[in-house]
């Protein structure tokens, strides 16, 4: 089982919580089921990580877990027998290899990623709850995310939640609480992660990239200190630079709107448009109008056809979406 590797300490932002929690545990009144929520990109998970290895560590140091100990080896290798991490990579391994004839070949092709959690993943996690713990008498598991647990997976979860066992604790994270089942909500103890200011964002970014790539990074990303990190490394930002000179130029009559439309075409149309929508909405909150309100909601349209399993032709849908664009700009 896959395990992400041990943070050492929390997020500058997360400190207050940290030590909340940390309280808790050290009076035994941690709550066995913990929903942290919040925005996408502001550490949930890495708080999630942060209490489970110190849970599991067999000789914490000032709350957190040493790194050094056997119990963080196996954690940090994925292989802690009183470690369950619930995800939509759940399950999956890499392709089998035929050897039989001396030479190693992939027999099969990687399977493609899940969009949900399944019930066989938290059958496996159920089946973890009921056995004795391996080493410090105490087991976590991590959801994540958990909004993506199908209707017959959070069903079957909800017993757990509610008779945990003696030292089982489960950490759900979810950056859309409200699509989990009220039933579900309603068994666990919510802590919502904030979003951390713009300056906090941009001392902690510094130490990773440019000032300037943080700045334009955390104007698409909602503020999300992890999520613009993790954008800047993908080189999202330069093209979000791009993407919002060929917007302007289209407004200006500067480059005609089939050509945008080409350009845009190129990449991922889902980000772009969520682009398009983030840049509507700052405009539309420093100058409200009818005309701009209207084109958000074809934006929004256009979005939800692009998510859809109709696969719609992505350059015909940027094409009329800007010469709407460029009636609503002049």
């Amino acid at each position: 089982m896959t395990s992400p590797a041990i943070p050492m300490a929390p997020l500058p932002w997360q400190q207050t919580q940290w030590e909340s929690l940390s309280e808790r545990n050290f009076h035994g009144r941690l709550p066995h089921a913990l929903l942290l929520h919040g925005t996408a990109g502001v550490g949930k998970g890495h708080l999630a990580r942060l209490l489970a290895s110190a849970l599991l560590c067999e000789s914490p140091v000032n709350t957190l877990a040493c790194g050094h100990c056997h119990s963080c080896q196996m954690f940090a290798a994925g292989s802690h027998p009183d470690f369950f991490f619930a995800s939509t990579a759940y399950g999956m391994h890499d392709s089998p290899e035929d050897e039989s004839d001396g030479k190693v070949r992939k027999t099969k092709k990687p399977a493609a990623p899940s969009k949900q959690i399944k019930i066989d993943c938290i059958r496996d996690l159920i089946n973890f709850s009921v056995h004795s713990a391996h080493q410090s008498g105490k087991r976590v598991a991590i959801i994540e995310p958990a909004e993506l647990l199908n209707h017959n997976a959070a069903n079957a979860l909800l017993k757990t939640l509610e008779e945990p066992g003696e030292g089982l604790f489960i950490i759900l994270v979810s950056h859309q609480p409200s699509r989990l089942l009220p039933t579900l909500r309603s068994r666990c103890q919510a802590l919502l992660c904030q979003t951390p200011d713009h300056a906090q964002s941009i001392e902690w970014l510094r130490h990773h990239i440019s000032p300037e790539r943080a700045e334009t990074a955390l104007a698409f990303s909602h503020s999300a200190p992890l999520k613009a990190l993790a954008a800047v490394h993908a080189e999202h930002d330069l093209l979000y630079r791009e993407v919002m000179l060929t917007l302007e130029a289209c407004s200006q009559r500067e480059v005609t709107y089939l050509f945008a439309a080409e350009s845009l075409a190129k990449h991922d149309a889902i980000m772009v448009l969520e682009w398009w929508l983030a840049l509507v909405h700052r405009q539309s909150c420093a100058n409200p109008s009818a005309d701009m309100l209207g084109f958000s909601d074809r934006l929004m349209d256009a979005r939800r056809k692009a998510q859809g399993t109709a696969n719609p032709n992505a350059r015909m849908l940027f094409e009329t979406l800007l010469i709407d664009w460029i009636n609503v700009k002049n």
